[in-house]
């Protein structure tokens, strides 16, 4: 890591968090203006997830083969075009596919960043980096929300878009020029390593599929539970403005306390908190609004823990399948936001009282979480985590490597 990389890459992941949740805002005002309907409206806001997604694994390999640097930053370039794309668009055809090209842009990112921490930095280092980068980033979602509203009500929407274009594309140029070399795997890793697996990384299957259980509330889920018990006059916008800055805080100070604390424990921690939230709204889910509040908000803020997850597969996974390991990965995190979803839409749809609706899928985030605890806790630690004189010779090859051959 050089002292130009870091911010690089938080810029980036900053962008990327912007325009995960900028649609919210940009998107109403488009449809008005285009004149279209709900149901457009619906595959526009999907069309982002749907390439992000999608590009996963690709993305992964594409690291593997190259490096990060240039995929990386030729990606951004489309998701600026894609944002260029929705300031210029004429219509409903127009507009999808710049959202296509900015989900295609944003895919990169955040494995980008783990991708990179984790071959430049000893794993210990890695994870604190890796959480610090995403701390900053994680301010894209707060200027995605009432800052970006101000802007779009003021100089509107196109303007918007054609600003988050070109911060794009400043984004897309200084992590072409900061990013240094990626060690190639082939230089980083031993022959013995080659005949490594991937098998021993499946303890983490139902830790990624639970990763964002609670961005499903934050996303799709918390205002039909708050009005449905609490009632319609509940302040929404003020409820999910707290729970995003929770999220935000604990982000931020993640990075401090991986440096007294080790990151499993954390990680532990933070899954024993939303087992006890789960618990506890699905005991009481018409109970007390401010605890409600509270519960929704430490489940969101359990998601912080995904550059640990990650940094800990990073360990794992044989250097020549580092990126598509970690492509297989994310995209399991984002097939648990898509069956949650279902799940929670089919206790939902058995028309039943809304404490009782709310007391099941509350039961049913608790009973996952448990699940993806448990199968985390029971590896054995000497079977989870290579030993540190593995890791140091590892980063040292990593070293030399860096200095001698690279991908990009």
């Amino acid at each position: 890591m050089t002292a130009t990389s870091l911010p690089a890459l938080s810029a980036a992941f900053l962008m990327s968090m912007y325009f995960r949740s900028y649609f919210g805002v940009v998107g109403p005002a488009l449809t008005a203006e285009l004149g279209l309907s709900p149901q457009q409206y619906g595959w526009l806001a999907s069309a982002f997830f749907a390439s992000f997604s999608i590009l996963q694994i690709p993305v992964g390999m594409s690291f593997d083969r190259w490096g990060v640097r240039f995929p990386m930053a030729a990606m951004m370039a489309c998701g600026a075009a894609g944002a260029a794309l929705i300031a210029l668009t004429p219509g409903y055809q127009a507009a999808i596919m710049g959202q296509i090209l900015i989900g295609f842009g944003c895919a990169p990112i955040f494995m980008g960043v783990l991708f990179y921490v984790g071959r430049t930095n000893s794993p210990a280092k890695a994870g604190r980096l890796a959480a610090t980068v995403s701390g900053i980033g994680s301010m894209g979602a707060l200027i995605s929300a009432s800052p970006l509203s101000w802007f779009v009500e003021v100089f509107g929407w196109r303007s918007a878009c054609w600003a988050a274009a070109s911060a794009m594309a400043a984004s897309a140029i200084a992590v072409c020029v900061a990013l240094g070399k990626t060690p190639s795997a082939a230089s980083e890793a031993p022959a013995a390593e080659h005949r490594r697996s991937i098998v021993p990384l499946l303890y983490l299957v139902p830790i990624c599929m639970t990763l964002s259980l609670g961005g499903t509330f934050r996303n799709a889920w918390a205002a039909p539970y708050v009005t449905s018990v609490f009632g319609t006059h509940t302040a929404i916008g003020e409820i999910l403005t707290a729970i995003s800055i929770v999220g935000i805080v604990t982000s931020v100070v993640l990075p401090a306390v991986l440096a007294r604390v080790e990151g499993r424990r954390i990680v532990i921690f933070a899954y024993v908190a939303g087992v006890i939230c789960a618990v506890m709204l699905s005991a009481g889910p018409d109970g007390s609004f401010p605890a409600a509040c509270a519960g929704l908000s430490l489940l969101y803020a359990m998601g912080n823990v995904h550059p640990l997850i990650m940094t800990e597969a990073q360990a794992r996974i044989p250097s020549h399948m580092r990126g598509i390991a970690l492509g297989v990965l994310n995209t399991l995190v984002f097939l648990g936001v898509s069956v949650a979803s279902v799940v929670f839409g089919q206790i939902a749809g058995l028309s039943l009282a809304p404490t009782t609706t709310y007391r099941l899928i509350f039961a049913a985030t608790g009973l996952a979480l448990a699940i993806a605890l448990l199968s985390y806790v029971i590896v054995p630690r000497s079977d989870r985590t290579p030993r540190a004189h593995t890791d140091n010779s590892r980063q040292d090859a990593a070293t030399r490597a860096n200095s001698a051959t690279g991908s990009d």
